[in-house]
């Protein structure tokens, strides 16, 4: 009679602990980054990524318009062409060169440089 009663009772599972632990260190939060951050000189940054930049935009553009040369070709001589419409043309050309980061211009600058 005695293993009838423990067949009839459902079995207690244990409860889990929970996998997650908060802790109160981490609640709070410091204004100082870990890590010192080093800035470096904006003159002499800015005035050499404005030459790799400029080094860069002309090798793309070089290269876009003999990959792209038939169709603007036929966007030239289209009816409704105007002189606006290359101002407009040559600048959302140009503006293929934001997709690419500084590393990647200067890969490509430095390169060229060595052909």
């Amino acid at each position: 009679m005695a293993d009838a009663k423990r067949e009839s009772k459902p079995k207690r599972r244990k409860k889990n602990k929970s996998r997650t632990h908060v802790n109160s260190d981490s609640d709070t939060t410091t204004s100082e980054p870990t890590e010192p951050i080093s800035k470096p000189s904006p003159s002499l940054k800015s005035s050499e990524n404005a030459e790799v930049s400029a080094a860069f935009t002309k090798f793309y553009m070089q290269r876009a318009t003999v990959e792209f040369a038939e169709d603007l070709d036929a966007v030239r001589n289209a009816g409704d062409f105007t002189g606006d419409a290359l101002e407009i043309l040559v600048h959302a050309l140009q503006q293929g060169t934001n997709g690419f980061s500084e590393a990647e211009k200067r890969r490509v600058v430095g390169g060229e440089a060595r052909k």
